[in-house]
């Protein structure tokens, strides 16, 4: 081993340490978002396992002392163990944001047994170098099957690259393993400076991730009314025009909109608190009844609408009475007096999977109008012409 192989693992270690702050500052700041300092104590420990084991050791077999050799790669090979189990643990929390199940808390006891079975056995840097590379295999495959299923934007950018990282990593890892096997166990020099570069893609997309996770509560306040949970105007907006401000599908378009009857004597008779706890309740019944690719906003006070894509004027007009006597069947009682609300619907639509949604939104707040006009708790559609 060169002392320039050495002085590049000790650099290693010494950027996880800087890693390890950088981990343990943004997972205060993304308050909640589970897995995130995690792994950057957990790749710390894994990077000073392996120096231990891969640096120092080595130094120690080369210059003839075998015992201590033996130890620093015993305890480098626990390190490295432990860290690895750590770095599946983060992703696990982190894409789930759950508590760890027994069988995966069950992951550090079994790694690390293979780490103690050569510390027993005294099989020195080759029993630990076999133990650390299946534990490595292991962890890099409960890490593959959990970031695939980062699908959505922004997570998948990153999640993809960690995936091709990770493969790359479980090609090499597999190759020591089956080297450790056979009694050759050793770093290569010429595989190193690809292992370690992968590594610093690997954390650079999990900073992406976490800052993507600590950003999400801005994003969706930008974009979400906080009391209901739909979408604002900036929301509804930000959708349509990531659709191209058109629809492109089997069957056509419509637009429903919906205003609460007279919300604000609600407010008046019962107080602010009753008037959200109905919005909310309300919001809850027109989220069951549509689907998951629909849009839902707020637009404002009373005011909601629908973007139904790829839907038939039956289809949306069934959908606007469910809503209406699912909300007739509401009742409310925060301050022991009964509440009961009705909503008023105007309901446009379009047979050209191609009409602009601008057009179709107006035709639905006529729609509306006319509803309020008729007497309210009631439903009108608008066409919009061939």
């Amino acid at each position: 081993m060169t002392t320039d192989f050495y002085n590049l693992l000790l650099s290693d270690c010494a950027l996880a340490a800087v890693l390890l702050a950088l981990f343990f500052y943004v997972g205060k700041v993304s308050r909640g978002v589970r897995g995130i300092a995690t792994w950057g104590v957990a790749h710390f420990l894994y990077s000073l396992g392996a120096a231990m084991l891969d640096g120092t050791a080595q130094v120690l077999v080369r210059a003839g002392n075998e015992s201590l050799a033996a130890g620093i790669a015993g305890a480098g090979g626990l390190l490295a163990c432990a860290g690895l189990v750590g770095l599946a643990w983060s992703i696990i929390q982190f894409v789930q944001q759950r508590a760890l199940a027994l069988w995966e808390r069950a992951l550090l006891p079994l790694c690390l047994a293979f780490s103690l079975v050569g510390v027993v056995l005294g099989g020195g840097v080759d029993a630990q170098g076999a133990a650390m590379s299946a534990t490595e295999v292991i962890v890099l495959v409960v890490m593959l099957r959990h970031l695939w299923a980062l699908r959505s934007a922004p997570d998948h950018v990153p999640a993809r690259l960690m995936i091709v990282g990770c493969m790359v990593l479980l090609w090499l890892y597999g190759g020591d393993l089956l080297a450790a096997l056979t009694g050759r166990y050793g770093p290569n020099p010429m595989w190193v400076n690809l292992d370690l570069s992968i590594w610093f893609l690997l954390n650079f997309c999990m900073l992406m991730l976490a800052s993507f996770r600590a950003a999400e509560p801005l994003r969706r306040s930008a974009l979400f009314d906080p009391l209901t949970g739909a979408l604002n105007r900036r929301g509804l907006d930000n959708e349509l025009q990531a659709r191209g401000g058109r629809h492109a599908a089997e069957h056509g378009l419509a637009v429903i909109a919906l205003d609460l009857d007279h919300f604000k004597a609600v407010n008046d008779d019962h107080g602010h608190e009753a008037g959200d706890l109905v919005l909310q309740r309300f919001s809850d019944v027109v989220r069951s009844c549509i689907r998951g690719d629909d849009l839902f906003a707020r637009l404002g006070g009373e005011e909601f609408m629908l973007v139904l894509r790829d839907t038939q004027a039956e289809t949306a007009q069934a959908l606007a009475e469910r809503i209406r006597q699912q909300v007739m069947g509401l009742e409310f009682a925060p301050s022991g007096a009964a509440i009961r609300v009705t909503v008023s619907l105007g309901v446009s639509f379009a047979a050209d999977r191609n009409a602009p949604y601008d057009t179709l939104m107006r035709l639905a707040d006529e729609a509306l109008y006319a509803a309020k006009h008729k007497g309210r708790n009631r439903i009108e559609v608008r066409w919009l012409p061939a």
